[in-house]
C-alpha cells in the first residue's frame, strides 16, 4: 500500500496502548445529563497528566479542554474501542495566526514546515482510530491545501478497500459555499472537504434521518408524470424495468453538500470563534 515519508516520521508514544484494562468486566453504568469541563495539561515535569478521565461517575456530554497530545491519551483508558463517531476540524495549515479580537485563537503556521504538521496530523489520526469503536464511523474536515495528503494518511491508518466495502474510504463529502471573492489567475475556490473513513465494514449510518424529499424538480433523465390527484412521480427505464419515484419519496443526499450555508460575519449562530463551523453541518454528520 502507498505510503507517505517524512522527516522524523513516527507514531505516538500510546500508539501500541492495549484494551486489556477495559475488558476486565464491571457494572453497566446509567447516563444521566452531566456537563462536565476538565483542563487536561502536562504536569510541570511534562510527562504526568494533570487529570485523567475517569468512568467512575455516568455522564452525557463532556467538554474537555486541552492540547490533544495530553487529552488523547488520557481518553484512551476509557474510551478505546467505544467512540461511535468522531468529526474533527483540526488546523488547514493556512499559514495564518487566528484570533478573536486582540487574544490568539490558535497558530496554523507550521513555519511552512509540511513534514511538522504531517507528523502532528498523523499522532492525532493513530490515537482517533484507537478511540474509535470497530462500528465507529470517523469525519476529516479540511481543504485543498492537505487535504491530498491526508487521504493517503487515512489509509495507512485505517486500510485500504478498492471498492469501498471493508474498512477504509466511504465518502469524499464535497462542502460548496459562497464567501469571499472571485480570483483573477484560477479558479474560485468554493468548497471544503470532509473524508469520511470507517474502522470496519460493519459502521452504523442512518440514511433514513438525513434523507431529502426528491420533489418536482427534474434529476437525470428521468420522466415527469402526473397522476389523476395532481401528484407528480418520476420513472426511468432501466435494463428492462421501468422504475418509478413519487415526489415525497426520500432519497439520500449526495456527496456534494451546497444546501448548507457557511456562517456570515453577523450570523446570529456567531460566537466569536476563528474558523467556526455552521450547526447545519454538524447536525447532518451526526
Amino acid at each position: 500500500m502507498a505510503e507517505i515519508i517524512w522527516f522524523n516520521k513516527s507514531k505516538p508514544e500510546h500508539a501500541e496502548f492495549s484494551q486489556a484494562a477495559n475488558n476486565s468486566g464491571g457494572n453497566k453504568l446509567q447516563s444521566k445529563v452531566l456537563v462536565t469541563t476538565e483542563s487536561i495539561s502536562p504536569q510541570p515535569d511534562n510527562q504526568q497528566l494533570a487529570v485523567t478521565p475517569t468512568s467512575s461517575t455516568a455522564w452525557h456530554n463532556r467538554l474537555i479542554r486541552g492540547d490533544k497530545q495530553y487529552v488523547l491519551p488520557a481518553l484512551l483508558p476509557e474510551f478505546a474501542g467505544k467512540v461511535n463517531l468522531i468529526y474533527i476540524d483540526p488546523p488547514f495549515m493556512t499559514g495564518r495566526d487566528f484570533k478573536s479580537g486582540e487574544r490568539l485563537v490558535y497558530s496554523d503556521t507550521w513555519h511552512s514546515n509540511l513534514d511538522s504538521y504531517l507528523q502532528w496530523l498523523y499522532e492525532t489520526l493513530v490515537l482517533l482510530h484507537q478511540l474509535l469503536a470497530p462500528t465507529g464511523s470517523f469525519y476529516l474536515h479540511l481543504d485543498w491545501r492537505v487535504t491530498h495528503y491526508a487521504r493517503v494518511l487515512l489509509d495507512e491508518v485505517f486500510g485500504f478497500s478498492g471498492n469501498g466495502g471493508g474498512p477504509g474510504f466511504k465518502n469524499e463529502i464535497i462542502w460548496q459555499y459562497q464567501s469571499g471573492g472571485r480570483a483573477r489567475k484560477r479558479f474560485a475556490r468554493k468548497h471544503d472537504t470532509i473524508l469520511f473513513y470507517t474502522k470496519s465494514s460493519r459502521y452504523c449510518f442512518h440514511a433514513e434521518r438525513i434523507s431529502e424529499r426528491r420533489g418536482d424538480v427534474k434529476r437525470n433523465h428521468m420522466r415527469k408524470e402526473v397522476d389523476s390527484d395532481g401528484r407528480v412521480y418520476w420513472t426511468i427505464s432501466s435494463n428492462g424495468r421501468i422504475y418509478s419515484y413519487g415526489e415525497d419519496s426520500l432519497m439520500t443526499p449526495s456527496d456534494v453538500w451546497n444546501d448548507i450555508s457557511h456562517l456570515h460575519q453577523k450570523d446570529p449562530e456567531r460566537n466569536g470563534y476563528a474558523t467556526q463551523k455552521p450547526t447545519a453541518l454538524i447536525e447532518r454528520i451526526l
